[in-house]
């Protein structure tokens, strides 16, 4: 197994070229854990994110424990919009580790209440947050509050899937 180099991803500009990485690697030619580690590489952080979202989707069991760690300490010391939202899409495949759930969950409300945050990240985050917090009524209604607060000025992205989630807490 190959170690994937900033060069390999440096080449991704299309679609077809990230998906014969994201195959290179779910096939075994080069390790997950190589492409993690360019999430720290500002020069091709979006496309190594881009092409980690889609190998989880394929394989979820690919993530261990500690790199759902790494990914929530990214998130924390802030990225990129692009790599955030693929951390978060990333999210929405695997079970977020107990250990980490807490965390994740702060993560995410904050992630949702933030101006700053753009649509897609804020929809992805919704969806991590809603299956964090289906176990816990309390969790359920800081969610929904949450929701029910930005929907007021959201666009019509957030305000659909909102509702998608507010029909399920309900």
């Amino acid at each position: 197994m190959m170690k994937l180099q900033e060069s390999d991803l440096a080449k991704i500009k299309y679609k077809e070229s990230k998906l014969k990485v994201q195959k290179e690697i779910l096939t075994g030619q080069y390790s997950f854990n190589s492409l993690l580690t360019h999430l720290n590489n500002p020069k091709v952080q979006d496309k190594a994110a881009w092409v980690m979202s889609g190998v989880v989707e394929n394989q979820p069991k690919i993530i261990k424990d500690s790199e759902v760690g790494l990914l929530l300490k990214l998130l924390e010391k802030g990225v990129s919009v692009g790599v955030e939202r693929n951390i978060w899409r990333t999210f929405q495949f695997i079970e977020i580790p107990e250990k980490h759930q807490e965390k994740c969950l702060h993560q995410a409300f904050e992630s949702i209440e933030n101006k700053n945050s753009s649509i897609a990240v804020e929809i992805f985050t919704m969806s991590t947050a809603f299956e964090l917090s289906k176990e816990n009524n309390d969790l359920k209604h800081l969610l929904k509050e949450i929701l029910l607060y930005k929907m007021e000025n959201a666009s019509k992205g957030f305000k659909s899937k909102a509702r998608k989630i507010l029909k399920a807490i309900a």
